[in-house]
């Protein structure tokens, strides 16, 4: 019974305006109980290149329910470390074509990435029960965090790959592991 007297009470005063100042009810006078759209980022991997400083960074979406924004899972982007090291988007070139990639959901709620320029192994990204994100590859067949694909390119144009090296380190013991890949 009290709880419905206090609810009338509370009903009464927002229409009233007597809970908010000047009858105006603001979205700081709501309590948002829909918290799980509220997103945080974090780092998975990045993609450096001999061409200059600039980095793609791949982050994941976590929800503030701690997993995985599955209608949006990964936010990829520049930095801009040879400028003024600032944030800038992929442009639709590189979308589509370099830096972009496909995704496909899991049962469990992860999901698979596959790079639009490296296609050949993909990437689970999963959020562990800690909240931290991983993206997970095969490097020299062992299962490992995936830190960093650093990409080599032939000068002039920097349009054709030499090699790529990937970075990261075992998922079981931690050890830093590399692997360098010729034949794209």
């Amino acid at each position: 019974m009290n709880k419905i007297l206090i609810l009338c009470f509370l009903n009464f005063s927002l229409l009233t305006g007597n809970l908010c100042k000047d009858g105006k009810i603001t979205i700081s006078d709501i309590d948002n109980k829909n918290t799980d759209l509220k997103k945080q980022n974090q780092r998975l991997f990045v993609i450096e290149r001999n061409m200059n400083k600039n980095t793609v960074c791949y982050d994941a979406n976590i929800l503030q329910a701690g997993t995985l924004n599955l209608e949006n899972p990964i936010d990829a982007y520049w930095m801009d470390y040879a400028t003024d090291g600032k944030r800038s988007e992929l442009n639709y070139i590189q979308r589509r074509m370099a830096y972009g990639f496909s995704f496909e959901k899991t049962s469990l709620g992860n999901i698979y990435l596959t790079l639009k320029a490296f296609d050949k192994r993909k990437i689970l990204v999963l959020i562990d029960n800690k909240g931290s994100s991983h993206a997970v590859i095969k490097i020299n067949g062992t299962d490992a965090n995936l830190t960093k694909i650093y990409v080599t390119a032939k000068p002039k144009m920097y349009t054709t790959v030499e090699f790529i090296e990937l970075y990261g380190n075992d998922t079981k013991t931690g050890k830093p592991l590399y692997e360098k890949i010729i034949n794209l």
